[in-house]
């Protein structure tokens, strides 16, 4: 195989960038935000480069495959995929606007920590994204993650210190579990190689070689991942986490590492452990659902605006859960090609609530910042002072309600015309979530924009158009998504029958 450093070369741009900036002097806030602004640039432009190249007909493109510790069969292996390529160019384009939305940090003095924990975090996202050996994930899974709690405990809100010890007790809880069991899983197999894996779960060979453990190691890797997802009842870090977290990392909390759980399921448990999830995929299917109705019963239930947001991304993040458990419980024939399309939407759902969650996570940091506040009882009439604002805002939540021809339509769709074709009467239980969403939504919509302008609200000056262009790119790819989702379908096509292949 000819190595292709393009994987590294975007992977490591972040990381080098967090470097120079801890060399920066702490006075020099400009040069350190222009140092991981432009690390996240590059990325965005190799990204590109390597969507650009990509072969939809193909299946692993720009290998880079070298020895790490051969005597640990250790190897660095990155490649990308239909499965990979978009959350990638996800990752690629939320990296810039999270460091733009962060361009006036309320806490100057600690603007190279802030920048350079901003940029390991890309780092250790691209690489688990990418990366085609467990170690080696491993090691950016929880590059990632730590981050993450210094982020949160240093720059949060009034309850940063408990939102960040949730998170990280939640996230041991699941990565001790899942590294014990890949640990065995090579003493039976001697491989940590995920397409090796792949190889002999799709020819029936894993329970047979791995024996009775077979199932235990199911169990203590899907742990790891549903936490991260999260599904209920392992879900209750993630509500005073996003909450708590400034807005820009909420943004890359939502949008990107909540895709990492879902992500780490498709490649590691439907590509690996496809007779363990056929096994007990109907509990997991009762989880998944149970996750998208809590979701949306507590999001109409909150009065601050960025638990409410918190809870309707764990709604829908958890409708890819719910497709996937839905194709393994079902043991008969299938409409032709359903299966496939649930996974093509599972994927295409993981970028289209990205980018729009993103969206949204920004536009409540600007009203927090121009408020004091997220709770949003006292505000109301904002789309006459703030049309701007409310403009985007309702393109963002209407993306998010699943309106069509906006993106979160796309993605929600493929889910649901598979699902109903698969087990009609578990997608007549789901669609309750749906309505439930239009009606918080809508809710929100109505408490803020609309009726007169509130007292509290009377001097709030509208979004600026700085501001705007930050935002621009998520809306262009809204209504690209939504009125022409078939090129982003054509990169998964190829995946998604070989995921579905052994069910």
């Amino acid at each position: 195989m000819t190595a292709c450093p393009i994987i590294s070369s975007f992977t490591f741009a972040p990381l080098v960038a967090a470097f120079l900036i801890v060399l920066t002097p702490s006075t020099n806030a400009r040069l350190i935000k222009w140092t991981a602004l432009v690390g996240s640039l590059v990325s965005l432009a190799l990204v590109l480069e390597a969507v650009f190249q990509f072969n939809p007909s193909g299946y692993f493109q720009f290998i880079e495959h070298h020895a790490w510790v051969p005597s640990l069969r250790l190897e660095y292996a990155v490649a990308m995929d239909g499965l990979s390529l978009l959350v990638v160019l996800l990752t690629a384009i939320i990296a810039p606007i999270s460091i733009l939305a962060s361009w006036k940090l309320k806490t100057p003095e600690k603007t190279k920590s802030y920048f350079a924990l901003l940029s390991l975090q890309f780092t250790g996202l691209f690489g688990a994204f990418t990366a085609l050996s467990f170690y080696h994930w491993f090691i950016f899974w929880e590059m990632s993650l730590i981050p993450g709690f210094f982020l949160i405990k240093l720059f949060g809100g009034p309850r940063r210190h408990h939102a960040a010890l949730s998170f990280v007790l939640f996230t041991v809880l699941g990565s001790i579990p899942m590294l014990l069991g890949f640990q065995y899983l090579f003493f039976k197999t001697n491989t940590f190689d995920f397409v090796l894996l792949s190889g002999m779960a799709h020819k029936g060979l894993m329970p047979s070689l791995v024996g009775p453990s077979y199932s235990w190691i199911f169990f203590a890797i899907l742990l790891g991942l549903i936490v991260k997802v999260p599904l209920f009842p392992l879900h209750i870090w993630q509500p005073e986490t996003y909450t708590q977290a400034p807005a820009p990392v909420s943004m890359i909390f939502s949008a990107l590492l909540s895709k990492l759980g879902v992500y780490g399921f498709l490649r590691i448990i439907m590509f690996i452990f496809p007779d363990a999830l056929e096994m007990y995929a109907r509990p997991l299917l009762v989880l998944a659902l149970a996750t998208v109705l809590l979701g949306a019963f507590a999001a109409l239930r909150q009065n601050d605006l960025k638990k409410l947001l918190a809870y309707s991304s764990l709604n829908h993040v958890a409708y890819c859960i719910f497709g996937c458990a839905v194709i393994a419980s079902y043991g008969g024939h299938a409409v032709i090609g359903a299966r496939t399309i649930i996974i093509q939407g599972v994927i295409l759902q993981m970028f289209t609530h990205g980018i729009t969650v993103a969206g949204l996570f920004y536009l409540a940091g600007i009203l927090e910042g121009k408020t004091g506040t997220t709770i949003f009882d006292n505000c109301g009439g904002l789309r006459k002072n703030m049309p701007r604002y409310a403009t985007l805002f309702s393109i963002f939540a209407f993306s998010s309600l699943g309106l069509p021809f906006l993106a979160g339509f796309s993605s929600e769709f493929l889910i649901f015309y598979g699902v109903f074709a698969i087990k009609p009467l578990v997608a007549s239980v789901a669609v309750i979530a749906l309505l439930i969403t239009a009606l918080f939504l809508l809710s929100l919509l109505q408490k803020l924009f609309t009726g007169p302008l509130t007292a509290s609200c009377q001097k709030l000056d509208d979004i600026s158009t700085g501001q705007i262009w930050i935002v621009i790119p998520l809306v262009v790819l809204i209504f690209w998504v939504g009125l022409a989702p078939a090129p982003f379908l054509h990169y998964s096509a190829r995946v998604a029958d070989y995921i579905t292949s052994p069910y």
